[in-house]
């Protein structure tokens, strides 16, 4: 059981199901056709490999990073709970096995979608952007956007106008989201040395950036009403209340500065990433 544990650690099986999560309204909506349960569960599944992939392989680079810092430093490999070489070899063939999987059973198109999310995610964000600029996470997040693609790509062979709005949200969502995370965590990512916004711009810039961001996520979320028949009058609503109750909170995040606050917004906007894909799936599309 806890070798069982220990895989779970690395894979982040709760944060890759936003991934998924995220995968679903491209897989109802790619098509006029209901897809088929084999194939949304072979690219949901398929998903799920590259996505653990991504984050065993993300630990990998940063052993010695999660060694300084609170919130990391017992997890299992700067713990020392297994061999960093086996999580490497594990991360890469997880990869592979997940890119096999799309060409054979889905399409190129989706396996070259679902394995940038990976290449980004390490390459371009780990490595090469995290330890260098507070913006790290504004570029870098583009891997966590991929989920729209992923299930448009998989139903229609084709990445519609409704699935980049879907991924430019979820691009405005993340740092919003993210640097949230990083005002209550400020002491941690300052003592690995990571130039997160709040430790290099300060609490009140990186209010008003989230406030920013939050603006930008809520248009795309409405947004995405006028550019697909698949959702109705129900979805428009809900986008525009959910959008204005962020920006709301962006503001009171702002006024109170808190990392209890933080927090909170932080959780909050998970739900609220969750809740507007949970609407474009139960919504009534228009006639």
């Amino acid at each position: 059981m806890k070798y069982i544990s220990i895989w779970i650690k690395l894979a982040k099986p709760r944060v890759s199901s936003l991934v998924l999560f995220t995968a679903l309204p491209g897989l109802y909506l790619g098509s006029n056709q209901t897809p088929s349960l084999f194939l949304v569960c072979i690219t949901l599944f398929s998903t799920l490999l590259m996505s653990s992939a991504s984050f065993i392989l993300n630990q990998y680079v940063e052993i010695e990073k999660d060694k300084k810092m609170k919130r990391t430093k017992d997890r299992p490999l700067p713990k020392g709970e297994i061999k960093p070489i086996t999580a490497l070899v594990v991360g890469i063939a997880l990869a592979v096995i997940s890119f096999g999987i799309q060409i054979y059973y889905i399409n190129f198109l989706c396996a070259i979608c679902t394995l940038s999310g990976l290449l980004l995610y390490i390459f371009l964000y780990t490595i090469y952007l995290k330890p260098r600029t507070d913006q790290n996470i504004v570029i870098g997040g583009i891997s966590g956007c991929i989920g729209p693609l992923i299930g448009y790509s998989a139903v229609a062979g084709e990445l519609p106008i409704p699935a980049w709005i879907l991924f430019l949200s979820i691009f405005f969502w993340t740092p919003a989201h993210f640097w949230a995370l990083a005002i209550f965590l400020k002491e941690d990512y300052s003592e690995a040395e990571f130039p997160m916004m709040p430790v290099i711009q300060g609490l009140e810039k990186t209010t008003k950036a989230i406030f920013v961001y939050a603006l930008l996520y809520s248009i795309t979320c409405v947004g995405f009403y006028f550019v697909t028949y698949k959702v109705g009058m129900f979805y428009l609503i809900s986008s525009i209340l959910l959008g204005i109750l962020i920006l709301y909170l962006s503001v009171k995040l702002h006024q109170s500065g808190s990392n209890k606050f933080a927090r909170f917004y932080f959780f909050f906007s998970i739900f609220h990433l969750y809740a507007i894909n949970t609407i474009i799936l139960l919504d009534k599309p228009r006639i």
